[in-house]
């Protein structure tokens, strides 16, 4: 009985994988060379926005220490106007700067 059921049951035929119609389905080399050359743009495209970014951020950083040097460098000036009295070329006595109203030349 078990023969005579194998016998009635066919086997599937497998397709074999060297046939043409199995080689046209797919992209092709085309689509490789097409996908690696996207995949390479979209790399150089991200470092060269990185590298902007970069740029940027140091700029912007540069402008704000310069910026502080320039309010820093006012604040300075002012504070030297305030300590001089009117009329007079040195600062006020108690200062850090020389006092150069001698005629002596500074020391060395």
């Amino acid at each position: 009985m078990f023969s005579a059921y194998l016998a009635a049951t066919t086997t599937p035929s497998v397709p074999s994988t060297n046939e043409d119609r199995f080689r046209d389905i797919g992209p092709g080399f085309a689509g490789f060379v097409a996908t690696g050359l996207l995949a390479v743009v979209v790399i150089l495209l991200i470092v060269d926005m990185m590298r902007r970014i970069r740029r940027i951020r140091y700029q912007s950083e540069q402008q704000e220490r310069q910026a502080e040097m320039v309010v820093a460098g006012e604040e300075e000036a002012a504070n030297r106007a305030a300590d001089l009295a009117p009329g007079q070329r040195t600062p006020a006595a108690g200062t850090d700067s020389p006092d150069l109203s001698d005629d002596e030349p500074p020391r060395r």
